[in-house]
């Protein structure tokens, strides 16, 4: 092996070497991101240690490459680390369920489902008002189900603001229904 290839190799086991430290130095911050993923996670603390670890590799890298101090390092672990969380939140998940079967919709189901009930949605929104009717109009051109997290990011709301509205909207419509 020559000297710069025994140099580089030196060079990734200092990053390998401070990315391990620097993880085990910020266990708080990487415990904090994790924390809305784990339900959905099948990850233990070694699989989310190597992680955070391969992370702040890449941290390193990138604020080496952009010759900025140090101190931005926690905010490209930070993005970085969520992306990567999240993407290991939506693959293969142990799930556990109830012994109950999981409801299954048939073709028939499925074809008169969304269109046939238009006129009736629409109906129900005419009789809503202001933030009630936007909020709900949103929810329902989302193309799958929406949390009532992803709801109030949308409209910079508290999850509690949006749980009240989607209360008073149901009491509304089934007031008057």
């Amino acid at each position: 092996m020559n000297a710069a290839a025994a140099e580089q190799s030196n060079v990734d086991q200092d990053t390998w070497a401070i990315a391990m430290e620097w993880v085990r130095s910020h266990r708080r911050l990487v415990h904090w991101i994790t924390v809305p993923y784990l339900p959905f996670m099948a990850a233990d603390e070694d699989d989310l240690f190597q992680e955070a670890v391969l992370t702040a590799v890449q941290a390193l890298n990138v604020v080496r490459e952009k010759k900025e101090s140090h101190q931005k390092m926690t905010s490209y672990f930070r993005v970085i680390f969520k992306i990567r969380c999240l993407e290991m939140a939506t693959g293969i998940q142990a799930v556990r369920l109830a012994h109950e079967p999981l409801p299954c919709i048939t073709q028939e189901e499925e074809k008169t489902c969304p269109e046939r009930h238009l006129a009736e949605i629409e109906q129900a929104l005419q009789r809503l008002r202001g933030r009630n009717r936007e909020i709900c109009a949103w929810i329902l051109h989302q193309s799958w189900p929406v949390s009532t997290l992803e709801t109030a990011r949308h409209f910079n709301l508290s999850q509690r603001q949006v749980c009240r509205h989607l209360r008073r909207t149901l009491h509304q419509l089934t007031k008057a229904a």
